[in-house]
């Protein structure tokens, strides 16, 4: 690979705590779609001396964004992974592709000996969770998963701050998300789909993927440990489907962890207005708040003696990025702590399947079509609506809206493994 394909920019390893001396063997599976935003963040935010592109495998490579540049970079590019493995190794594989084919994909990267970071989510379904984590015990390989909230050094430090009882006793951690999809975002084989063509399980939706980041996060800042997160005890949930897809695009959870703390997520894709993530942790002696999706986002605590905490922002791309410095570091020096694991992820996958699992969804009505931007679908009002109930902390039915519907009780203890039993007798609709 040509070293001029990626430009060095800004470069920080003094501030992310991560200093490299031996260059990473990176290939990426999926080079097209997500993966070609990755390769957009290896290109601005990490420094090229740190590795070298040793495959980019994608079974329609030809229609892959950035193919002709990397050819003339002179990256090899394979249709199947074993393909690659059949010539070549690397130290670390990128997973960039669908949902469904994370697990098999994880297995057979740490069976030739590579490490492995794996977009979120890291599958559809615990016990694909527990596949590949036997086989990361079972090879000594390792493994992050892409919440990129969890590498970030504002979100770690928080973290840190949290652990040491400087805000004191956490009290409500919230999350509000009004993204607009319009119906090319579901013009997809897995979006909003129960399983795919085939058959396998993917479990699309705005909870498990779309805002899994901030349900993630929730969990993962309650973590006894930096790469470790909290289990939540309660949780009561509404779904809505205003898209006419497979699952729901609206959702609102209200639950509560072993020490006491709120859990609340007010999360929409039908919504009239584009929000970025707003976040609103509450704690003891002090209010943490995020907002926005860029590096203008800072993540602010004020203490109520009316002192203030600047964590910086941990929501623009290079914190992004930061997920891809942190294994490649890790893969060649393992001694670097890796703050998202297959075990961090387990309350959010969990949380997840439980839902589909126990959940009924219910239709949102009142939707009206566009065409400008593009098509799609939303209800007038929605975003107002939604952010009421995030700033009160209460769910749609507790707020007495006109479309609201009971909420369905999750059962979290003792669920271990998604059932799916359900949908071969007809779904979850309401």
């Amino acid at each position: 690979m040509k070293a001029s394909y990626y430009t060095r920019r800004t470069p920080r390893p003094e501030k992310d705590g991560i200093f490299q001396m031996k260059q990473t063997k990176l290939a990426i599976i999926g080079a097209g779609g997500y993966g070609d935003y990755c390769l957009g963040l290896l290109e601005r935010f990490v420094d090229p001396a740190s590795f070298t592109l040793v495959a980019a495998i994608d079974p329609f490579y030809e229609r892959v964004p950035r193919y002709e540049k990397l050819r003339a970079a002179g990256v090899p590019f394979y249709r199947t992974p074993e393909e690659f493995y059949e010539v070549g190794h690397a130290d670390l594989v990128l997973i960039a592709s669908p949902i469904h084919l994370h697990r098999e994909q994880c297995i057979a990267a740490m069976r030739q000996g590579s490490d492995v970071l794996c977009e979120k989510p890291i599958a559809p379904l615990l016990q694909d969770m527990e596949a590949i984590r036997a086989v990361q015990r079972e090879t000594g390989r390792r493994l992050g998963v892409g919440f990129q909230m969890s590498f970030c050094q504002p979100i770690l430090d928080l973290k840190r701050d949290i652990q040491a009882g400087l805000l004191g006793a956490p009290k409500s951690l919230r999350c509000y998300v009004s993204w607009q999809r319009y119906d090319s975002y579901y013009n997809s084989p897995w979006r909003g789909h129960l399983r795919d063509a085939q058959g396998h399980w993917v479990l699309d939706s705005i909870v498990t993927n779309a805002t899994a980041h901030y349900l993630h996060n929730a969990c993962f800042v309650l973590g006894e440990t930096l790469d470790s997160a909290a289990m939540p005890e309660e949780l009561s949930v509404e779904l809505y489907n205003g898209k006419g897809i497979e699952t729901f695009d609206t959702a609102f959870l209200k639950g509560r962890f072993a020490n006491g703390c709120g859990l609340y997520l007010a999360v929409t894709h039908s919504g009239d207005k584009n929000i970025d993530p707003v976040l609103r942790y509450e704690f003891e002696n002090a209010v943490v708040t995020a907002s926005g999706n860029d590096d203008s986002a800072e993540i602010i605590a004020t203490f109520t003696d009316g002192s203030t905490k600047n964590y910086g922002a941990a929501l623009g791309e290079y914190h992004v990025a930061q997920k891809l410095r942190t294994m490649l570091a890790a893969a060649v020096d393992r001694t670097v702590m890796i703050p998202c694991t297959a075990d961090t992820v387990r309350p959010q996958l969990t949380v997840s399947n439980a839902i589909f699992d126990q959940a009924h969804v219910h239709v949102l009505p009142g939707l009206t079509r566009v065409s400008e931007p593009e098509p799609g679908l939303f209800r007038t009002g929605l975003s107002d609506e939604a952010w009421d109930c995030f700033m009160e902390g209460v769910l749609p039915s507790e707020r007495g809206l006109s479309w609201a519907c009971a909420p369905d009780r999750i059962a979290l203890a003792g669920y271990t493994a998604f059932s799916g039993e359900r949908f071969e007798k007809g779904g979850f609709a309401e």
